[in-house]
């Protein structure tokens, strides 16, 4: 095994103890520090938000699924490393457990002698946002004409379970009678509201109404509404299609409602969950695409994305 293949199996491996053990308790390889520092911050607030509720973190474990070399040279070494990161925790005689898969990019380089962990970043795919922004405004211009609502009310009856069933079966996989996104947070979602019975709404024209068409082949085509967060947001807001009653607090939803997220707090909305359950205290759990994520605490203290700036909207479905 090459020298910087044994740095990175003891990185992954430090990272594994972050998921139930206090940072400062482990910090055996100092040079992976500064690299892994928006990891340590996401897991200490993690533990910070258990320890409120007086949960513990009691098991975790990191398992690697797909690992291979992007770049290589004699002092830098780019790896790309697909990961199921598992934990289990407690309180009194319960238990309780959260999954994601996140995909990163790490960067080794080779200084002093030694090589060494100089960067670990969560790999996203390209945004489908830009395009999708340019005829946002156009569409909500339709909408306040009336051309996007001509079409008679929809009438449907929301099965929750049928909505959780959905998410849980493809929460870390994607249905072949869809196209998958590497940003395909908003498109599982809209799939999850599909499956419990929200029709879709076809206008023929992809800045409006809410639909998918052509399954997984190369002429497939979808409104913006059925992919891009920001856009879907705003169809939640409006509650139609879909219709919608804004919450206040996350407490306040049940399984099957959504949950979207700013993270910078800039006003342009990036992601989307669905509710599959909740916490022995009420907290809602989630489960999400992009990072893969089963069961995840709704407020996403745990993600290298979170900001002090973020901001949520709350949605129930009617």
């Amino acid at each position: 095994m090459a020298q910087w293949q044994k740095t990175l199996a003891q990185y992954l491996s430090y990272r594994a103890k972050l998921l139930v053990e206090d940072s400062h308790e482990i910090s055996e390889i100092a040079q992976v520090k500064n690299a892994a520092l928006p990891i340590i911050e996401a897991c200490n607030r993690q533990r910070n938000r258990l320890k409120s509720y007086n949960m513990q973190p009691v098991r975790g474990r990191l398992d690697v699924l797909e690992l291979g070399v992007e770049r290589q040279t004699v002092r830098e070494v780019i790896v790309r490393v697909k990961a199921r990161e598992w934990y289990m925790y407690a309180w009194e005689d319960h238990t309780g457990e959260q999954e994601k898969v996140r995909e990163s990019r790490i960067t080794l380089i080779y200084q002093d002698g030694c090589w060494s962990v100089a960067a670990d970043e969560t790999v996203r795919g390209p945004q489908s946002v830009e395009i999708a922004e340019r005829d946002l405004l156009w569409a909500r211009e339709e909408d306040e004409r009336g051309v996007a609502t001509k079409q008679q009310p929809q009438t449907y009856v929301y099965d929750r379970i049928a909505a959780v069933r959905y998410a849980e079966l493809w929460w870390n996989s994607h249905n072949p009678e869809y196209r998958y996104f590497e940003d395909d947070c908003t498109n599982y979602i809209s799939q999850c509201l599909h499956a419990g019975g929200v029709p879709m709404k076809s206008t023929g024209n992809r800045a409006t109404g809410w639909w998918y068409r052509g399954g997984d082949s190369p002429g497939a085509v979808w409104s913006y509404s059925w992919t891009v967060a920001n856009i879907f947001r705003w169809m939640l807001e409006r509650g139609s299609p879909i219709y919608t009653e804004k919450k206040e607090s996350p407490y306040e939803l049940t399984i099957g409602d959504i949950i979207c997220y700013d993270f910078e707090g800039n006003g342009r909305w990036d992601h989307s969950t669905i509710i599959v359950a909740k916490d022995f205290f009420g907290n809602p759990l989630v489960n999400a695409h992009t990072v893969n994520s089963r069961m995840r605490y709704w407020d996403y203290t745990d993600s290298t994305a979170y900001t002090k700036n973020i901001k949520y909207s709350f949605y129930h479905i009617l």
